[in-house]
């Protein structure tokens, strides 16, 4: 049982320093001796763990598959406005790691893992079919209307991936400002998209 619960925590190391090398560097980037190094631990006793960098790669992709599918059903995002499903996206890739992760695999290269670009292309599709209601419902002078749905959809995948990197700011008195809510709050106004929407 503790041989077990050591197991267990040293695979969660091992994925937690193999995704942030990966969100950061992509699949061809990523050294495992640099990912055995941030858990300290040997490259052999990693591949005690994953057999390959491929191996590892889709675990993280396996869990984030997982993690899309309650987020999916726990958000009903096939129903939610353009504006919260793009938000509890971008949410999930500022707070997960692996997650992010999992998205940077995706658009870096599909020969990297099976399963990749197909969760990237399913979370494309949900925010694209939510942009397109958006896009019926929003009035002739809205900018949203002036634009593909597809191409909307592009953006807010952008920003939410860009803004999973981007570092808090602070003022002189070292208060964080919240600039991540700040970029969105505009890339939602230049799009015109309401509470509503």
């Amino acid at each position: 049982m503790i041989k077990q619960a050591r197991a267990i925590r040293t695979r969660d190391q091992i994925l937690n320093a193999a995704a942030e090398e990966f969100a950061l560097h992509g699949y061809a980037a990523t050294n495992l001796a640099i990912v055995a190094t941030h858990t300290g631990m040997s490259k052999g006793a990693l591949y005690g763990h994953f057999a390959s960098k491929r191996a590892l790669a889709d675990a993280l992709v396996s869990e984030s598959a997982r993690t899309w599918a309650t987020l999916h059903r726990s958000e009903s995002a096939d129903e939610l406005p353009l504006k919260d499903l793009v938000l509890a996206v971008g949410r999930q890739m500022q707070i997960d790691t692996r997650f992010r992760a999992t998205v940077r695999l995706a658009a870096d290269c599909s020969r990297t893992t099976g399963g990749a670009p197909e969760l990237l292309a399913h979370i494309r599709g949900t925010i694209t079919a939510a942009a397109d209601r958006a896009h019926r419902e929003a009035p002739r002078t809205s900018p949203l209307s002036a634009q593909s749905p597809q191409i909307v959809a592009h953006l807010l995948l952008t920003v939410a991936y860009g803004l999973a990197f981007a570092p808090q700011r602070q003022d002189a008195q070292e208060r964080t400002l919240d600039a991540g809510e700040q970029v969105w709050q505009l890339v939602m106004e230049s799009l015109g998209l309401n509470e509503n929407a």
